[in-house]
């Protein structure tokens, strides 16, 4: 029996959920990461003086280094390993907030927020497949979600942390609690994150065998004598490959991603400032965007629950158009504080609930030789969509827009989203001649 085998035929061991455990709390600790400027905004703008635009620089500079980890330091996890990576990029997060408290102008700001974004980029591709590999297959799917709460997680706990210690003591102490977290992480993965399987077994370094057999015996599973042949990897494939044989379905992935990932990031980095803008206080603000992220853990959930018994096409369709109506109902209420504050839990709610119809349905729409190709690089252009969403509310905004208008400038994309969602999961039938590569595979 091979090491995947005895995994997906047994039960979760303490170790195997310690080993998760800890990826959750990694991605909840990114979380507060990414999204504590968005809590800090309204002081530092008061302090420095800064233009909208200019806090629309802060706000994406943290999104813009998550591109370039994920580009850049993210495929070092096959050379050197996953956990080393892990430990390398946490030191680096870790960095970028303690100079972030530190900053003294924009200049140096918005450099700790590209430097704390490159190390949660390096990370985001690691901790899904380390989950993967130490998670049995009926339990695999329910371990993704709950990593993927760690986002709004990490938002909630940044905007309780603000709620704290701005008022008190400023927003740079929001920038000092995330690097005393990000600190805690690489001393808890240092001592008890253990070293991917699949890379010990595929780049076999020196004493793999007698590593593989030291985790198999924490999961209590059987020795193996020699280590498993690696499993052959997916045939890459160009993107043009993509555009050539299933251009219409592909583009309108990448634009439901792209409006997702804007929708998403947009609301996150700039609800708390926009109520101010609209008349409410400081508190308010916070309190707005602590409840988008309680909304985000509340749709995670409850999308998890209803795919049970939903399909995932009217499920997704109805998020995103639920979504639509939540950014209206922000548009039209954002003048009284407690309905704008009720509309920010629906817009967490239903924006968190669509990226997770999105990335339940991309896979089926691709055969498995062109599956990874295509799920990437529709992820790439939603990623697009979340760097230019706030710099662009700031440019709006410094040209006279009004917070109502962004929030309402939403509304018809998603709408969209939700027609192209509609459109690429019409089930086709497949002709006699196509390949099973060029037709993708109906939804379930």
């Amino acid at each position: 029996m091979s090491v995947r085998d005895s995994i997906d035929r047994s039960g979760m061991s303490r170790f195997q959920i310690r080993v998760i455990a800890i990826c959750l709390v990694i991605n909840l600790v990114d979380g507060f990461d990414v999204l504590v400027m968005s809590f800090a905004a309204p002081g530092v703008a008061g302090e420095w003086g800064l233009t909208d635009s200019r806090v629309g620089v802060l706000l994406s500079s943290g999104l813009v280094g998550m591109a370039l980890g994920s580009a850049v330091l993210a495929p070092l996890a096959d050379r050197i390993g996953r956990r080393p990576l892990t430990l390398i990029c946490l030191t680096v997060c870790t960095a970028g907030m303690a100079l972030a408290a530190l900053s003294t102008g924009f200049e140096m700001l918005a450099a700790c927020r590209l430097l704390t974004g490159l190390g949660i980029g390096g990370m985001v591709a690691s901790l899904p497949v380390v989950i993967t590999e130490y998670a049995p297959q009926r339990l695999r799917g329910t371990m993704i979600a709950l990593y993927g709460m760690g986002l709004p997680l990490g938002g909630v706990l940044g905007g309780a942390v603000a709620k704290l210690v701005v008022a008190e003591y400023g927003w740079r102490a929001t920038f000092v609690v995330g690097a005393a977290l990000t600190l805690v992480m690489v001393a808890g993965v240092a001592a008890a994150m253990p070293e991917s399987l699949d890379y010990l077994i595929s780049r076999r370094p020196r004493g793999a065998l007698e590593k593989v057999n030291r985790l198999l015996e924490r999961m209590r599973l059987p020795a193996v004598d020699t280590l498993p042949d690696p499993e052959p990897g997916e045939r890459r494939v160009r993107v043009t490959t993509l555009l050539t044989r299933d251009a219409a379905r592909t583009v309108l992935l990448w634009v439901a991603y792209f409006v997702m990932m804007a929708g998403f990031y947009f609301a996150a980095s700039w609800t708390p400032l926009l109520l101010q803008h609209s008349g409410s206080s400081a508190q308010q603000g916070m309190n707005a965007g602590l409840l988008l992220n309680l909304g985000g853990i509340a749709g995670t959930l409850l999308f998890g629950l209803i795919a049970l018994k939903v399909r995932l096409r009217g499920l997704t369709i109805a998020c995103f158009l639920a979504a639509g109506l939540s950014y209206l109902a922000m548009s039209v209420f954002l003048d009284s504080a407690v309905a704008a504050l009720i509309a920010a839990v629906a817009v967490g709610m239903f924006i968190n609930a669509s990226g997770n119809g999105l990335n339940a349905i991309a896979p089926g729409l691709y055969a498995p030789a062109v599956r990874a190709t295509g799920v990437g690089w529709a992820m790439a252009f939603g990623r697009i969509g979340a760097l230019t969403a706030p710099m662009l509310a700031g440019l709006l905004l410094d040209n006279s827009w009004s917070p109502r208008s962004l929030f309402g400038l939403l509304v018809v994309p998603l709408v969209a989203a939700a027609v192209a969602v509609f459109v690429i999961t019409v089930p086709r039938r497949t002709a006699r001649t196509t390949t099973a590569a060029e037709t993708p595979a109906p939804l379930a």
